[in-house]
Protein backbone atom coordinates (compact mmCIF):
# COMPACT_ATOMS: atom_id res chain seq x y z
CA UNK A 1 0.00 0.00 0.00
CA UNK A 2 1.46 3.45 -0.83
CA UNK A 3 0.76 6.94 -1.41
CA UNK A 4 -1.77 9.19 0.39
CA UNK A 5 -2.63 5.51 1.63
CA UNK A 6 0.85 4.25 2.84
CA UNK A 7 0.94 4.21 6.74
CA UNK A 8 4.08 5.39 7.59
CA UNK A 9 2.86 8.96 5.70
CA UNK A 10 -0.23 8.72 7.44
CA UNK A 11 1.53 8.75 10.57
CA UNK A 12 3.61 11.39 10.00
CA UNK A 13 0.65 13.77 8.43
CA UNK A 14 -0.98 13.01 11.74
CA UNK A 15 2.26 14.01 13.92
CA UNK A 16 2.86 17.42 12.00
CA UNK A 17 -0.95 18.25 13.04
CA UNK A 18 -1.14 17.57 16.54
CA UNK A 19 2.27 19.24 16.58
CA UNK A 20 0.63 22.44 14.73
CA UNK A 21 -2.34 22.53 17.26
CA UNK A 22 -0.49 22.29 20.52
CA UNK A 23 0.93 26.17 21.35
CA UNK A 24 4.41 26.37 21.90
CA UNK A 25 5.38 23.42 19.50
CA UNK A 26 5.66 25.19 16.37
CA UNK A 27 9.33 25.66 16.06
CA UNK A 28 9.84 21.87 17.13
CA UNK A 29 7.79 20.95 14.17
CA UNK A 30 9.58 23.33 12.08
CA UNK A 31 13.30 22.13 13.64
CA UNK A 32 12.20 18.80 12.91
CA UNK A 33 11.00 18.88 9.14
CA UNK A 34 13.16 21.45 7.84
CA UNK A 35 12.63 24.04 5.17
CA UNK A 36 15.02 23.03 2.81
CA UNK A 37 13.25 19.78 1.13
CA UNK A 38 16.14 17.89 0.19
CA UNK A 39 16.78 17.98 4.10
CA UNK A 40 13.24 16.80 4.37
CA UNK A 41 13.62 14.33 2.01
CA UNK A 42 16.98 12.63 3.59
CA UNK A 43 15.14 12.73 7.31
CA UNK A 44 12.07 11.43 6.60
CA UNK A 45 11.84 7.93 5.40
CA UNK A 46 7.72 8.46 4.43
CA UNK A 47 9.04 11.28 1.87
CA UNK A 48 12.42 10.21 0.94
CA UNK A 49 11.09 8.33 -2.12
CA UNK A 50 8.11 9.82 -3.05
CA UNK A 51 8.16 10.77 -7.14
CA UNK A 52 9.08 14.17 -7.93
CA UNK A 53 7.74 15.91 -10.53
CA UNK A 54 8.97 19.73 -12.54
CA UNK A 55 6.92 21.85 -13.52
CA UNK A 56 7.64 24.73 -15.77
CA UNK A 57 5.77 28.06 -15.10
CA UNK A 58 4.78 30.77 -17.93
CA UNK A 59 6.97 33.99 -17.30
CA UNK A 60 3.46 35.61 -17.02
CA UNK A 61 0.99 36.72 -13.77
CA UNK A 62 -0.23 33.08 -14.33
CA UNK A 63 2.94 31.68 -13.49
CA UNK A 64 3.73 33.69 -11.13
CA UNK A 65 0.76 33.00 -9.45
CA UNK A 66 1.25 28.93 -9.67
CA UNK A 67 4.76 29.34 -8.29
CA UNK A 68 4.02 31.23 -5.30
CA UNK A 69 1.06 29.20 -4.20
CA UNK A 70 4.41 26.36 -3.37
CA UNK A 71 6.26 29.16 -2.21
CA UNK A 72 7.34 28.86 1.76
CA UNK A 73 6.66 26.64 4.26
CA UNK A 74 3.18 25.97 7.02
CA UNK A 75 5.04 25.40 10.50
CA UNK A 76 8.06 24.70 8.64
CA UNK A 77 6.47 22.24 6.16
CA UNK A 78 7.24 23.37 2.41
CA UNK A 79 4.29 24.30 0.66
CA UNK A 80 5.91 22.31 -2.40
CA UNK A 81 6.73 18.42 -0.58
CA UNK A 82 4.31 15.77 -0.89
CA UNK A 83 1.42 17.85 -3.02
CA UNK A 84 -1.74 15.77 -3.93
CA UNK A 85 -1.21 15.93 -7.29
CA UNK A 86 -3.34 13.62 -10.18
CA UNK A 87 -1.98 12.84 -13.27
CA UNK A 88 -4.10 12.88 -16.41
CA UNK A 89 -4.26 10.02 -18.88
CA UNK A 90 -5.19 11.44 -22.64
CA UNK A 91 -9.16 10.85 -22.36
CA UNK A 92 -11.92 10.78 -19.76
CA UNK A 93 -12.43 6.96 -20.76
CA UNK A 94 -8.85 6.44 -19.51
CA UNK A 95 -9.15 8.21 -16.25
CA UNK A 96 -12.67 6.30 -15.16
CA UNK A 97 -10.79 2.24 -16.46
CA UNK A 98 -10.20 0.47 -13.99
CA UNK A 99 -11.06 -1.01 -10.35
CA UNK A 100 -10.02 1.79 -8.59
CA UNK A 101 -11.97 4.31 -9.54
CA UNK A 102 -15.20 2.47 -8.51
CA UNK A 103 -16.10 4.55 -6.37
CA UNK A 104 -16.16 7.49 -8.92
CA UNK A 105 -18.60 6.05 -11.55
CA UNK A 106 -20.75 4.91 -8.69
CA UNK A 107 -20.80 8.02 -7.13
CA UNK A 108 -21.25 10.38 -10.00
CA UNK A 109 -23.84 8.06 -10.96
CA UNK A 110 -25.53 8.04 -8.53
CA UNK A 111 -25.14 11.94 -8.24
CA UNK A 112 -26.58 11.90 -12.06
CA UNK A 113 -29.95 9.99 -10.80
CA UNK A 114 -30.40 12.46 -8.33
CA UNK A 115 -30.79 15.36 -10.18
CA UNK A 116 -27.30 16.77 -10.28
CA UNK A 117 -25.49 18.38 -13.19
CA UNK A 118 -21.94 20.11 -13.58
CA UNK A 119 -20.76 23.22 -15.42
CA UNK A 120 -18.61 25.98 -15.37
CA UNK A 121 -19.92 29.82 -14.46
CA UNK A 122 -19.16 32.97 -15.46
CA UNK A 123 -18.02 35.35 -12.90
CA UNK A 124 -20.66 37.08 -11.56
CA UNK A 125 -23.05 34.12 -10.71
CA UNK A 126 -19.79 32.42 -9.20
CA UNK A 127 -19.63 35.52 -6.96
CA UNK A 128 -22.81 35.31 -6.16
CA UNK A 129 -23.25 31.41 -5.25
CA UNK A 130 -19.74 31.69 -3.80
CA UNK A 131 -20.60 34.64 -1.55
CA UNK A 132 -23.86 32.10 -0.48
CA UNK A 133 -22.16 29.26 0.27
CA UNK A 134 -19.50 30.94 2.20
CA UNK A 135 -21.70 32.55 4.45
CA UNK A 136 -23.77 28.90 4.89
CA UNK A 137 -20.32 27.67 6.24
CA UNK A 138 -19.63 30.72 8.41
CA UNK A 139 -16.49 31.38 6.31
CA UNK A 140 -17.08 34.49 4.57
CA UNK A 141 -13.20 35.42 5.40
CA UNK A 142 -11.99 33.79 2.33
CA UNK A 143 -14.87 36.04 0.04
CA UNK A 144 -12.36 38.50 -0.72
CA UNK A 145 -9.58 36.33 -1.93
CA UNK A 146 -12.02 34.66 -3.90
CA UNK A 147 -13.34 37.30 -5.31
CA UNK A 148 -10.57 39.02 -6.59
CA UNK A 149 -9.15 36.13 -8.06
CA UNK A 150 -12.37 35.81 -10.11
CA UNK A 151 -12.54 39.92 -11.33
CA UNK A 152 -8.69 39.31 -12.12
CA UNK A 153 -9.66 36.25 -14.75
CA UNK A 154 -7.08 34.00 -12.82
CA UNK A 155 -9.59 30.73 -12.00
CA UNK A 156 -12.62 29.38 -14.01
CA UNK A 157 -15.64 28.35 -11.77
CA UNK A 158 -17.53 25.35 -11.41
CA UNK A 159 -20.72 24.04 -9.76
CA UNK A 160 -22.65 20.92 -8.94
CA UNK A 161 -26.35 21.94 -8.81
CA UNK A 162 -29.10 19.82 -7.71
CA UNK A 163 -32.59 19.55 -10.07
CA UNK A 164 -33.92 22.70 -7.88
CA UNK A 165 -30.43 24.70 -8.85
CA UNK A 166 -29.44 24.99 -5.74
CA UNK A 167 -25.65 24.71 -5.38
CA UNK A 168 -24.31 21.30 -3.83
CA UNK A 169 -20.43 22.08 -4.54
CA UNK A 170 -18.67 24.65 -6.41
CA UNK A 171 -14.67 24.07 -7.17
CA UNK A 172 -12.40 26.87 -8.52
CA UNK A 173 -9.29 25.44 -10.83
CA UNK A 174 -6.01 27.60 -12.28
CA UNK A 175 -4.16 26.52 -15.38
CA UNK A 176 -0.52 27.36 -16.82
CA UNK A 177 0.04 25.57 -19.45
CA UNK A 178 -0.41 21.83 -19.00
CA UNK A 179 -0.24 22.07 -15.15
CA UNK A 180 -3.91 23.16 -13.14
CA UNK A 181 -4.34 23.84 -9.45
CA UNK A 182 -7.69 22.84 -7.76
CA UNK A 183 -7.13 26.33 -6.02
CA UNK A 184 -11.05 25.57 -4.09
CA UNK A 185 -13.90 22.69 -3.69
CA UNK A 186 -16.49 23.23 -1.29
CA UNK A 187 -19.51 21.30 -0.73
CA UNK A 188 -22.70 23.04 0.88
CA UNK A 189 -22.84 22.19 4.70
CA UNK A 190 -25.66 19.69 4.45
CA UNK A 191 -24.41 18.48 1.27
CA UNK A 192 -20.76 17.15 2.65
CA UNK A 193 -20.80 13.80 2.30
CA UNK A 194 -23.07 13.52 -0.82
CA UNK A 195 -21.92 12.05 -3.85
CA UNK A 196 -21.84 15.37 -5.77
CA UNK A 197 -18.38 16.25 -5.80
CA UNK A 198 -17.31 12.74 -7.24
CA UNK A 199 -19.29 13.88 -10.57
CA UNK A 200 -18.18 17.58 -10.62
CA UNK A 201 -14.44 16.09 -9.65
CA UNK A 202 -15.22 13.86 -13.17
CA UNK A 203 -16.56 17.09 -15.13
CA UNK A 204 -13.70 19.24 -13.80
CA UNK A 205 -11.06 16.22 -14.73
CA UNK A 206 -12.82 15.60 -18.44
CA UNK A 207 -12.30 19.68 -19.48
CA UNK A 208 -9.11 19.70 -18.17
CA UNK A 209 -8.31 17.09 -19.94
CA UNK A 210 -9.70 18.75 -23.26
CA UNK A 211 -7.54 21.28 -22.76
CA UNK A 212 -4.44 19.46 -22.43
CA UNK A 213 -3.94 19.62 -18.98
CA UNK A 214 -1.92 16.45 -17.76
CA UNK A 215 -1.21 17.31 -13.85
CA UNK A 216 -3.75 18.71 -11.25
CA UNK A 217 -2.44 19.76 -7.89
CA UNK A 218 -4.25 20.39 -4.73
CA UNK A 219 -1.86 21.68 -1.59
CA UNK A 220 0.59 19.66 0.58
CA UNK A 221 -0.97 15.99 1.80
CA UNK A 222 0.37 16.29 5.10
CA UNK A 223 -2.08 18.08 6.44
CA UNK A 224 -5.16 16.58 5.27
CA UNK A 225 -8.18 15.64 7.72
CA UNK A 226 -8.67 11.50 7.40
CA UNK A 227 -11.67 12.28 5.23
CA UNK A 228 -10.19 14.32 3.01
CA UNK A 229 -6.96 12.53 2.17
CA UNK A 230 -9.51 9.08 1.77
CA UNK A 231 -11.32 11.21 -1.17
CA UNK A 232 -8.43 12.25 -2.87
CA UNK A 233 -7.31 8.74 -2.84
CA UNK A 234 -10.45 7.55 -4.66
CA UNK A 235 -9.95 10.11 -7.38
CA UNK A 236 -6.55 8.85 -8.00
CA UNK A 237 -4.08 12.01 -6.08
CA UNK A 238 -0.43 10.70 -4.84
CA UNK A 239 1.92 12.41 -3.25
CA UNK A 240 4.52 14.39 -5.18
CA UNK A 241 6.79 16.60 -4.71
CA UNK A 242 7.19 19.92 -6.83
CA UNK A 243 9.94 21.17 -8.31
CA UNK A 244 9.78 24.86 -10.56
CA UNK A 245 11.29 26.20 -13.70
CA UNK A 246 10.18 29.22 -15.11
CA UNK A 247 10.17 30.12 -19.00
CA UNK A 248 8.16 29.05 -21.73
CA UNK A 249 5.55 26.60 -20.16
CA UNK A 250 4.69 23.50 -22.03
CA UNK A 251 1.40 24.58 -24.70
CA UNK A 252 -1.54 22.89 -23.51
CA UNK A 253 -3.59 21.68 -27.07
CA UNK A 254 -5.73 25.08 -26.66
CA UNK A 255 -4.69 28.30 -25.81
CA UNK A 256 -4.24 30.27 -23.11
CA UNK A 257 -7.40 31.74 -22.96
CA UNK A 258 -11.06 30.70 -22.41
CA UNK A 259 -12.13 26.59 -21.75
CA UNK A 260 -13.73 25.54 -24.38
CA UNK A 261 -17.52 26.29 -24.88
CA UNK A 262 -19.17 24.79 -21.07
CA UNK A 263 -20.88 22.01 -21.23
CA UNK A 264 -23.71 20.65 -18.88
CA UNK A 265 -23.16 17.35 -17.17
CA UNK A 266 -25.90 15.30 -16.93
CA UNK A 267 -25.92 12.32 -19.10
CA UNK A 268 -23.47 9.55 -18.21
CA UNK A 269 -19.64 9.70 -17.92
CA UNK A 270 -18.11 8.06 -20.57
CA UNK A 271 -17.92 4.44 -20.19
CA UNK A 272 -13.98 3.07 -20.76
CA UNK A 273 -14.08 0.41 -22.79
CA UNK A 274 -14.01 -2.93 -20.51
CA UNK A 275 -16.22 -1.22 -17.90
CA UNK A 276 -19.70 -2.77 -17.84
CA UNK A 277 -22.62 -0.44 -17.45
CA UNK A 278 -22.83 -1.85 -13.62
CA UNK A 279 -19.60 -0.67 -12.67
CA UNK A 280 -20.38 2.74 -14.16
Amino acid sequence: MGGLADPEFVRLGEALQRRHRVQGRVRRTAVTVACAVPAVRERVPALAELPQLTVTCSDSATGDRMAAKYDGSRSGVPRRLAVSVLALPGSVEDYLRGRSKQALRTNSRRAREAGVTCRRMGRVEAEVRLAALLRAREEEDLLPEVRGDLVAGVVQAWVARDADDATEVIALTSVDGTFARLDLMLSAPDREAGPARYLLSAHLVEALIERGVRHLAVDTALWLDAGLRHFQRLLGFAPTTLEFARGAAVEALSDDGPFPAPRVSSGPLPVPAGVGSAAS
